[in-house]
């Protein structure tokens, strides 16, 4: 998002202020280029914020979601018959 907002600062310091300053002092016809480009650049830097955000928020996962296979159902383990599995018989005190 940090991005986006710098991404829209730089466009507006490096093009549209200045295409401001110039459309003052524009004859009908260069302002009308002016009117077209700004168009233009607004409709680029729109696409690419709208991008941006469905990609970020991965909107995708609600309109195209993955198949999934069938969970496994869990299996419990009783926990005193795996202990006494993995435990080791101490030596008998009569060796």
């Amino acid at each position: 998002m940090l991005g986006f907002a710098v991404l829209i600062v730089f466009i507006t310091n490096w093009y549209l202020i200045p295409a401001m300053d110039a459309a003052k002092n524009a004859a009908p016809a260069e302002r009308r280029t002016l009117s077209a480009h700004a168009r233009l650049l607004l409709s680029v830097v729109l696409f690419i914020l709208i991008a941006g955000i469905l990609l970020t928020f991965r909107f995708g996962r609600f309109f195209l979601p993955r198949q999934r296979g069938t969970p496994k159902p869990t299996q419990y383990v009783d926990a005193w018959t795996e202990s006494a599995r993995r435990m080791q018989t101490p030596p008998s005190r009569e060796d």
